[in-house]
């Protein structure tokens, strides 16, 4: 388990799961609600997610790591947007490794080898 966030009305905690490649939902004691993400590079898809947050809006904002990307989606899974690619550029990732959002609303990435 690589990250969590509680913090909702349904008491949910969020945890990105690096070898499952998903995010997983679970509930009182760590039942398990749900899982969202699969393996590949699609969009919604993970290829090690390292770290998940919530936006103000109540979305995840979730680290893709070896896809070098970050990714929103719904609570329920549903893809919102996604930003970054592989480079030294502006904009761009070379392991994405944390995310969190200030209270500006600005989405933070801690890039492990930049």
């Amino acid at each position: 388990i690589n990250a969590e966030y509680m913090g909702n009305p349904e008491n949910d905690m969020w945890r990105s799961l690096f070898q499952q490649r998903c995010c997983r939902v679970v509930r009182d004691e760590a039942a398990f609600v749900r899982s969202i993400g699969s393996q590949g590079t699609g969009d919604g898809n993970f290829s090690l997610p390292s770290d998940v947050c919530v936006d103000h809006e109540d979305r995840l904002v979730i680290a893709d790591q070896n896809n070098h990307r970050v990714q929103v989606l719904r609570r329920d899974g549903t893809f919102v947007r996604k930003f970054g690619s592989r480079g030294a550029a502006n904009g761009q990732f070379d392991t994405p490794t944390a995310v969190c959002v200030n209270s500006a609303g600005h989405i933070i990435v801690t890039d492990c080898c930049h």
